[in-house]
């Protein structure tokens, strides 16, 4: 069987290798043909992207976020437009967090 790769697509030692140094773990994300790895962001990750907030650049959160917690494949989610739009949807998500339940006592 002939497998088609992405592209920025990396081996699976990579991804390995990745995940044995970030704690909270690593994702990707696919637009197209193109593959990116980012690390699970962490509260220094955060509040970083948060410092770098600009009330007439809504986007500067993702953007920011999305460049420290690029670990490598195709960087034209990064730089294309329409790529990048849809990889503020997927870091949104991850912004999240764990979910929480309020217990009022």
């Amino acid at each position: 069987m002939n497998e088609t790769l992405l592209t920025g697509q990396v081996t699976d030692e990579q991804i390995k290798e990745w995940k044995a140094k970030h704690k909270y773990g690593v994702y990707a994300v696919t637009i197209d043909d193109h593959i990116a790895y980012f690390k699970n962001p962490n509260r220094l990750d955060i509040n970083c992207a948060l410092s770098k907030a600009d009330k007439e650049n809504a986007l500067s959160i993702f953007e920011t976020l999305a460049s420290i917690t690029f670990l490598g494949g195709s960087e034209n989610l990064l730089t294309d437009d329409q790529m990048f739009i849809g990889l503020s949807n997927e870091i949104k998500i991850k912004l999240d967090g764990k979910k929480a339940n309020l217990v009022n006592l």
